[in-house]
């Protein structure tokens, strides 16, 4: 074992953002020529994210490295740490990080603490947003986003069917504030840049839908520039819907709380602020005090009641120079790292604390096409000239002489050259994924691709054939899905949700690794998979029996002899049994009733594995659940139920669950074949009794 490295920081500051960033610049810059004096920033990243340009990253204005600045190279007198912080106690002045998988955890002591993580992220309160929504937190989702935006245009090229394209290519944004209203614009506008390169794709297909809880889009602007920001949305080709609020996210659709639903396969949510899991901890045990998830702070930007503890940026509640709190803007948070930095080489010093003065310059908002909307020093500017504010603002907030060029550069470019359509974000797929579905919600449809296997977590997802029939209910710790993975990977099949249902989805690729590497498994999913029939398949087995099988029932062609053992014999009585009459599966009763099955298999596993002594009684054992049959079931229906519940036998039974007999497929293709024309299609009512 190695021991754990130590580090000593005169000031650590928790988080790579604007807060972080400014105020170790600021710390550094009142600390030259002190060589004493050790900074250390801790984040997640060793990247500035310049947030406010992450929509155009998604749009292609951007190149996703343009937006991102060195923590190292921007701090270059600060130690810079890439971890997670799993603990911190602001008593003893000590935190632990944890570096990565290869890296042993790291503690680190401090003297002042600056607390700038951000905000954390909780899609939890809407049923499927986890699941199935993309963020715009960081560079990766921005990367991700336009990734699977051009995807979806790729695999909408290549299908034929106009209602297909359409469901395909329908993108929801999820939020009407600064992030939302931008990602939908840089959406559409993406799409009306690219679509002359897709053939097979027509004008009317697109569509990017924006869903605002609100009467109005970026509210803080003032009636003026949200009824402008709406017009402008409008005129590019956004559906806007107002006042309503999404109820849950399913695989192939947005559920609205006034009941209706939009289909969409790509959903965007940039709502779902949180408090971070940190600070969360810390407001529990009392260590810092918390405002609606946020840490509160005096103007000088220290935690109220804590000395040399510091907060700032979206996970603090930073109060304004005239009246309220901050806004979780970077203007602010900029501003509010720098006031720190100031402090905090004040209070090392000796010297008096600066309240925190700034009340902002104003609000800029670009919305696409070459429109933004602002706010400045109180005067209003829209269209054109906004746009051409915004990026002159943005541009020269930009760290770095070097990213000032880059991004000026490639601005320019954009002006007269098309967007770029290159599909180069590296895939990290992983093998397992979760989904949501709503009652009545779709899985797949018969004749599509299959990609997966699923197991129901929770709820209930339906199989049926193409006459509508049901051939499965998956609920709760079963599975479906191995008959096309081991086949020619085409559902044959639809699935639909039942009820709201949870599912965990096994990418096809290892599904078949899993079978291929381990023969059990292979073995087990084979077998389960015969209970996925088609209906000419039952046809074809019906049809190959006797015309006088296929006119009787069960108790016609049922084997009447059938060895039984009582459930309060002992287990020294059924080996005498096994030995007398050598079966596999014996039907157990109790005053006459069928209450399980003895596998002799499992009989013997317990004498030598549980404990279990030969004058133990049959009862104690763990008896196999028994598939039981009406004897008035007719035999077409009967070959159907066999074959769709993928049991070998069934134990047929009266109204009374009295034991009458066993029933095999072999037994009703035993009587003998004839070449007759198919028989017509069996509606099942039910597909078993069970038996208790």
């Amino acid at each position: 074992m190695h021991e754990a490295p130590t580090r000593h920081f005169d000031i650590a500051i928790i988080g790579g953002g604007f807060a972080g960033v400014y105020c170790a610049q600021q710390v550094l810059k009142k600390l030259r020529g002190i060589k004493s004096m050790r900074v250390g920033i801790i984040a997640s990243e060793n990247h500035m994210v310049f947030q406010p340009m992450l929509p155009e990253v998604v749009g292609g204005s951007l190149s996703p490295q343009h937006v991102v600045n060195p923590i190292r190279m921007i701090c270059e007198e600060a130690d810079v740490l890439k971890a997670s912080v799993t603990s911190l106690d602001l008593e003893n002045r000590i935190m632990t990080l944890d570096g990565g998988r290869f890296t042993p955890n790291v503690t680190v002591t401090f003297d002042h603490l600056m607390l700038s993580p951000g905000a954390g992220v909780d899609l939890s309160r809407i049923p499927g947003m986890s699941e199935h929504a993309y963020l715009m937190r960081t560079v990766g989702d921005a990367m991700k986003l336009r990734a699977a935006i051009i995807s979806r245009m790729e695999e909408a090229n290549l299908i034929t069917k106009h209602q297909q394209r359409k469901e395909m290519l329908s993108f929801v944004v999820v939020g009407g504030g600064y992030s939302g209203v931008e990602t939908a614009g840089q959406i559409q506008d993406l799409i009306a840049g690219v679509l002359r390169y897709y053939d097979n794709i027509r004008a009317d297909e697109p569509s990017v839908t924006l869903v605002h809880s609100g009467e109005r889009l970026l509210s803080m602007l003032g009636p003026g520039l949200g009824d402008y920001t709406r017009r402008c949305l409008e005129k590019m080709g956004v559906n806007l819907i107002f006042n309503k609020r999404v109820r849950a996210v399913t695989a192939r659709t947005v559920q609205l709380n006034d009941g209706s639903t939009i289909i969409s396969n790509l959903v965007v949510c940039t709502v779902g602020n949180a408090p971070h899991p940190i600070l969360q901890a810390l407001g529990a045990a009392g260590a810092v005090p918390l405002e609606r998830g946020k840490v509160v702070v005096d103007p000088t930007g220290q935690v109220k009641g804590v000395e040399k503890v510091w907060a700032a940026g979206d996970c603090a509640a930073f109060p304004k120079a005239d009246g309220g709190f901050c806004p979780e803007t970077a203007q602010f948070a900029m501003r509010q790292g720098a006031i720190i930095g100031t402090n905090i080489v004040a209070c090392i010093q000796g010297k008096p604390l600066k309240p925190f003065k700034f009340t902002g310059l104003g609000e800029l908002a670009t919305i696409g096409h070459r429109k933004a909307v602002a706010m400045v020093f109180g005067l209003r500017f829209s269209g054109l000239l906004a746009w051409f504010m915004w990026r002159s603002i943005y541009l020269m907030k930009l760290p770095g002489m070097d990213r000032k060029l880059r991004v000026m550069a490639e601005w320019t470019f954009e002006m007269f050259f098309p967007r770029d359509i290159n599909l180069l974000t590296p895939s990290f797929s992983s093998p397992l994924g979760e989904m949501h579905l709503e009652k009545g919600d779709s899985l797949f449809r018969s004749g599509e691709p299959a990609q997966s296997l699923y197991a129901v977590k929770k709820g209930c997802v339906e199989i049926t054939d193409a006459n509508g029939h049901l051939v499965k209910a998956a609920v709760a710790g079963e599975h479906f899905g191995e008959r096309a993975l081991l086949g020619d990977g085409i559902w044959r099949f639809d699935a639909t949700a039942k009820e709201p249902s949870e599912l965990v989805a096994i990418d096809g690729g290892t599904f078949k690794t899993l079978v291929k590497s381990i023969g059990s498994l292979d073995s087990l999913f084979r077998a389960t998979a015969q209970q996925y029939h088609l209906p000419e398949e039952i046809q074809q087995t019906v049809a190959a029996m006797s015309e006088t099988t296929r006119l009787s029932i069960a108790a016609d062609v049922m084997t009447k002899s059938v060895t039984s053992l009582q459930a309060g014999q002992t287990v020294q009585d059924a080996i005498a049994e096994f030995q007398a009459h050598p079966h596999s599966t014996y039907p157990v009763t109790e005053d006459g009733k069928v209450i399980g099955l003895l596998r002799r298999s499992i009989a013997y596993d317990w004498l030598k594995n549980h404990g279990l002594t030969s004058q133990d009684l049959l009862k104690d054992l763990p008896l196999t659940k028994p598939f039981c049959v009406r004897s008035d079931m007719p035999v077409p229906e009967l070959v159907q139920t066999l074959m769709r519940t993928g049991v070998s036998k069934a134990i047929v039974v009266d109204p009374d669950y009295r034991l009458l007999g066993i029933v095999t497929v072999f037994d009703l293709l035993k009587g003998g074949q004839e070449s007759v024309p198919p028989v017509a299609p069996v509606i099942l009512p039910e597909l078993a009794i069970s038996p208790r």
